[in-house]
């Protein structure tokens, strides 16, 4: 008895081209409208009548070429629209054709058992392939939407990509044992057995891969709470550091004292206007800005201004500073202290120093304190939906300072958006008062 046709190409290629659409939805870049509805349109298309094609195709050898070729056209399509990698593909593309077949697996079995004598296309089997598809898929997009991000796609390693590919081939290959090796200990011998050993070998697969998932999501937030929290730790360090610095600056305003009074006695007008030079010199290294209002502003703002003077870096600054009393130290350190250094990272950058430029600006507006930080281009940045894409080698481990920025902005129900343009990137914050 032949039953490799059970499942009808249509429904089995229906159900691959909607475990893509899924994976996409979750973690496509930002493809225009009009170009993600054409290939999506295309794909189905390819996808369904691929198989439909060769549906003559028995078990054996070719039927496993022919999947094959259907898995790869999966992997095209994540490709073509998700504006990912490779390896991003190949992950994306195992995760859909495992929900795909559980789905397909699922939907006959049912179909079997329900509607055994209804010819398929009817409106009674058309409504139970719906509902099952929708189900199954919703619950998919669900689950990736909560565990796999963008962030998470763009880190994969081969090792990872490789083991999903495994479990999807173990899966796939047990699932349809009783195709290919009807005498073996693990293969139905009636109609009911098969499609009952198919369907739950499936669902196990997924219950594996989303055991498996879940576990290094989990552990993927507590490294990234560790690395926030290790961000927050290392600004505020920054800020009683630049606080010693203010003390030392006024103890050098107290000294200045004795050493005018020693000009005063100086008689050689060489060694007097030496002497100017040298103290014109230290308090330009150390000269602060105009007073905005909060300590703790100033205090910061100070110290990225000394670095920026170093790197050949202009700052202008219109802040009024009173309007960041509510907010914590803490968190004033984690917006400012992150946000000038990653402007200060970016402008450095830029070969020519006249047009490595920040500007800082704190405003009120309605009813929200206004915070803009923004700083000229030198190369441009990759945005995605969740953050920016770091120009530094060791991406897994930097892009939390725009996280923690984030993270202090939501304790007071703010909101962070940003945007690279016509050769400037702005940062803007808005939190209300």
């Amino acid at each position: 008895m032949e039953l490799i046709n059970d499942i009808p190409r249509l429904y089995t290629g229906l159900a691959e081209w909607a475990g893509c659409l899924v994976v996409l939805l979750n973690c496509r870049r930002k493809v225009r409208t009009a170009p993600f509805i054409a290939i999506s349109a295309a794909a189905v298309f390819i996808q369904c009548g691929f198989l439909m094609i060769t549906a003559d195709i028995g078990a054996g050898i070719v039927w496993i070429l022919v999947m094959t070729a259907a898995f790869f056209l999966m992997c095209l399509y994540i490709f073509l629209c998700g504006g990912t990698t490779a390896k991003g593909a190949v992950y994306g593309a195992a995760a859909a054709f495992l929900h795909a077949e559980f789905a397909a697996s699922l939907e006959w079995q049912l179909h079997f058992w329900l509607l055994k004598h209804i010819p398929v296309g009817t409106p009674f089997s058309v409504l139970l392939l719906a509902t099952v598809y929708l189900i199954v898929f919703s619950l998919f997009y669900y689950l990736l939407k909560r565990h796999i991000t963008e962030e998470y796609i763009r880190s994969l390693t081969w090792k990872e990509v490789t083991s999903i590919s495994i479990l999807m081939l173990f899966v796939f290959a047990f699932s349809n044992l009783s195709f290919f090796l009807s005498g073996s200990p693990f293969s139905g011998r009636v109609q009911e057995d098969i499609f009952a050993i198919r369907t739950l070998a499936n669902g196990f697969g997924i219950a594996v891969y989303w055991g498996f998932q879940i576990n290094i999501s989990e552990l993927l937030t507590q490294k990234e709470l560790y690395a926030m929290r290790h961000v927050l730790s290392s600004q505020y360090e920054q800020f009683r550091n630049y606080q010693e610095s203010e003390e030392m600056l006024h103890m050098m305003q107290h000294d200045l004292k004795h050493q005018i009074e020693g000009l005063r006695g100086e008689t050689n007008e060489q060694k007097r206007e030496a002497w100017l030079d040298k103290i014109e010199n230290e308090l330009d290294k150390w000269w602060l800005p105009q007073r905005t209002g909060n300590a703790v502003f100033d205090t910061i703002l100070s110290a990225k201004l000394r670095k920026a003077r170093q790197l050949d870096v202009r700052v202008t600054c219109v802040a009024d500073g009173a309007l960041l009393n509510r907010l914590h130290v803490a968190d004033i350190c984690t917006i400012f202290g992150n946000a000038l250094d990653n402007a200060l990272e970016s402008v450095v950058m830029i070969p020519d120093p006249q047009k490595r430029l920040i500007h800082v600006s704190v405003s009120a507006q309605k009813n929200f304190i206004f915070i803009n930080i923004s700083n000229t281009l030198g190369t441009d940045l990759i945005e995605s939906e969740d953050s920016l894409l770091t120009t530094k080698e060791d991406k897994k481990n930097h892009g939390y300072g725009l996280k923690g920025i984030k993270y202090a902005a939501g304790k007071y129900g703010g909101y962070v958006a940003y945007k690279a343009e016509d050769g400037w990137f702005r940062l803007n914050i808005l939190i209300p008062m």
